[in-house]
């Protein structure tokens, strides 16, 4: 008999969950007929065991002695050579287990280990036909709670489940890539679950030398919770779930737009399916192929409009005959040869499996005017060019003939004759903001500052020409048909554009310049130099403190603080106070993900850059932050101020790194809070639309009603600093704008 699987899959390590006797009185002193620590013996028997539980009794012949009693899989047990290497690994887990809660391992302790007789004890989500080791011994709490006794093995294997005596005929009728399935079972009071899907797809999770390995139980439960997953992500109910999938007696099934000349497998299980939702699969995988033939042909028909053309834009849309059959679209270069057919063919062989997963499919009308309705008009690479609209049916393959316009772009001015104007704004002594204009919407460009002694033209020019080169060279791997204007309209800058320049040194002129690309091969075609474009601004006068109040405990903290217990539960709470305020007009404050230890020896520059997109205004006169992250995770807490001159002063920075060993008094915590919400008369909750991702912040804003109130939560970043190669010092940050590299 094979093994069945559980959708509920059992842990390897499963404490004892019940509740120990009452210890009795003290008795004597330990004498010959009373054991010491070392002599300490359990008595483990084994209760009624089933599939999935085993049911167990430990008296130890000290009722007044603490120990640890988990269940461990026998593979598990049996690797180890030496009892204490399995103890060793078992202190190795709850360590984890603790750190991850914010606690140290003594701390957690008490939470599992048991003291008196269990009498009631049981484990379960076991897997069936399983052997398992009930693994007991003694524990010291005055050291730590490491081992005191020889440790205690029982080994017990679960019994086989007794599955549905049911068996499923299956007669697979095939119309094209349409397949019927007349489903029969023995036993029509019985439960089933079907499922079809790609041989080649059955076959990469279950061939016994593939990657996954899974028998065809394992793999059918797989599709399963990937099916329920689907629903529940459609919004349906766990009721309303089970009943869409799961069935009963004799029926017919359809499926239609399966892959057209595709091998197929079905797939059908027995299942039994609790009241309370718990699901078992009951018999072993019936399974039968077939194959499918032409995709089915549609009378989809298109509307296909193209108007308006202007150099890189267009008014497009497409109105299908039918609103609710899919079909793909798209618009590409016409080299003024391929017919629609062509074009089509090459679409599927490049993009067919994708499609043929549900991607690059549209139903309904697609409107690209500009219009109501419409967000905009149909963007292009490139003016005067030959371009065209394509549309075809797809539900697993083609459906329909295809149906092309085609339409040339208007000629554009020489990118050569482009001008631009290139502008500062917000200057700082760290940056400034860059508005850039050109004269001609359809030139590519890309745009940097630098100082005068910096600039070097030639290397400027040989950098970009690389640079591109590259970006082409990697492009065609996965596109051979990419072409320069393909890679320019990918990365780099139309129309007008706004940037922020930041890492910069306070008090130095800086000159800012416009690279022109040649859209013929996407080499630099000319540059534009715009002289004494911004000087920066010195630094101000207050450069605020950081100073760690604590770390706290979000498991501890539970929602008395914050009102949100999920939101906190597991993390680390990090609180700092900012000083050294005296003068400030407004402050900032942020946390980086990273671990600057030495975090003195970085410039205040370069850390105005690695926070340029983070900075967080705090009211100065309720200097302090909330950080929630994760335990043993460090990062660095930045500030700084403005003065009454409007000048931003030196950056202030603190490392952290909440661990088990420094979490402070959670009362400390709550009464910081009320503290502060006594000053503002204001309750301290996190606002009800907050998400929390693996790191945030929560941070007391400036400008809102009272201290208690979080005003924004801020991510905790990963600090990627993409540095000029002119002037390391430099960040750029655009929008809209991606290059992998240089700028």
């Amino acid at each position: 008999m094979k093994k069945l699987f559980y959708l509920l899959l059992a842990l390897p390590l499963v404490f004892a969950a019940c509740e120990p006797e009452p210890a009795p009185e003290p008795g004597p002193e330990p004498g010959p007929d009373n054991p010491t620590p070392e002599e300490l013996t359990f008595d483990v028997e084994v209760g009624e065991v089933t599939p999935s539980s085993v049911s167990y009794t430990v008296t130890p012949s000290d009722l007044e002695a603490e120990y640890l009693c988990v269940l461990y899989d026998a593979e598990t047990v049996e690797e180890y050579t030496r009892d204490e290497f399995l103890v060793q690994n078992l202190f190795m887990e709850l360590e984890a287990e603790a750190r991850s809660k914010g606690m140290t391992r003594e701390e957690y302790m008490p939470q599992v280990v048991d003291k008196g007789a269990i009498t009631d004890g049981k484990f379960s989500n076991l897997f069936p036909e399983s052997k398992y080791y009930i693994v007991v011994f003694g524990v010291d709490a005055a050291k730590g709670y490491e081992a005191n006794t020889a440790v205690s093995k029982t080994e017990v294997t679960t019994s086989a489940f007794v599955g549905l005596d049911v068996t499923f005929e299956v007669k697979t009728t095939v119309d094209g890539n349409t397949a019927q399935y007349q489903i029969t079972p023995s036993n029509n009071d019985d439960i089933w679950y079907f499922y079809t899907l790609p041989k080649s797809t059955y076959d990469a999770y279950t061939d016994p030398a593939g990657d996954y390995k899974m028998s065809e139980q394992r793999f059918l439960l797989f599709c399963l919770e990937r099916e329920i997953e689907s629903y529940r992500g459609a919004g349906y109910s766990d009721n309303q779930i089970l009943n869409a999938i799961f069935h009963k007696g004799a029926l017919t099934l359809q499926a239609k737009g399966l892959n057209a000349h595709t091998e197929y497998i079905n797939m059908i299980a027995g299942f039994i399916v609790t009241e309370e939702g718990n699901v078992t699969i009951a018999t072993d995988v019936t399974t039968s192929t077939y194959k499918t033939g032409d995709a089915k042909a549609s009378e989809l028909t298109f509307d296909i409009s193209v108007s308006d053309v202007e150099m890189i834009r267009a008014a497009i849309k497409i109105t299908p005959s039918d609103t609710k059959e899919t079909f793909c679209w798209m618009c590409g270069v016409w080299d003024g040869e391929q017919t629609a057919e062509d074009i089509m063919n090459g679409i599927v062989a490049m993009y067919g499996g994708a499609m043929n997963n549900g991607m690059m499919l549209y139903t309904g009308v697609q409107d690209y005017t500009g219009g109501p309705g419409s967000p905009y008009k149909y963007k292009l690479d490139s003016p005067d060019t030959d371009y065209y609209v394509i549309a075809f049916g797809y539900a697993g393959g083609v459906t329909t003939e295809p149906e092309m316009v085609t339409f040339r772009t208007l000629p554009a001015p020489d990118p050569a004759t482009t001008t631009f104007t290139m502008s500062a704004s917000d200057i700082t002594p760290y940056s400034f903001k860059l508005a850039v204009v050109p004269s001609h919407s359809t030139t590519y460009y890309s745009f940097n500052v630098c100082t005068p002694e910096e600039y070097d033209e030639e290397d400027i020019i040989a950098a970009e020409n690389e640079a591109f080169d590259w970006m082409l060279e990697e492009s065609k791997k996965f596109n051979p048909d990419t072409t320069p204007v393909m890679v320019l309209s990918s990365y780099y800058y139309r129309d007008a554009a706004n940037a922020d320049a930041t890492g910069l040194v306070p008090e130095s002129s800086f000159m800012g310049y416009v690279i022109v690309y040649n859209p013929e091969d996407g080499h630099v075609l000319k540059i534009h130099k715009f002289e004494n474009l911004a000087t920066t601004k010195s630094v101000g006068s207050i450069t605020p403190g950081v100073e760690l109040v604590g770390y706290y405990s979000g498991d501890e903290e539970n929602g008395s603080v914050f009102g949100q217990p999920a939101a906190t539960k597991g993390k680390a709470i990090t609180v700092v106070k900012y000083t050294n305020l005296d003068g400030a007009r407004s402050l900032f404050a942020t946390m980086l993900g990273d671990d600057m230890t030495n975090s003195a020896t970085y410039s205040d520059s370069y850390l105005w850059g690695a926070a340029a997109q983070y900075w967080t205004s705090i009211k100065p006169s309720e200097p302090y932050s909330f950080y929630v992250a994760d335990w043993d995770y460090a990062q660095t807490a930045l500030a700084y101020a403005v003065d009454n001159s409007g000048l931003p002063g030196g950056i202030g920075r603190l490392y952290t790194l909440p661990t088990a060993e420094n979490k402070g008094d959670i009362a400390d915590l709550k009464a910081l809070v009320e503290e502060l919400n006594a000053a503002a008369k204001q309750s301290f909750a996190l606002p009800q639309s907050l998400v929390i991702g693996d790191t945030t912040a929560i941070i007391i804003g400036e400008g809102t009603p009272a201290a208690g109130v979080v005003e924004a939560v801020v991510p905790v970043v990963e600090t990627k600093v993409e540095a000029s190669t002119l002037n390391p010092n430099v960040v750029i940050a655009g929008e809209g704008y991606i290059r992998p590299f240089y700028l």
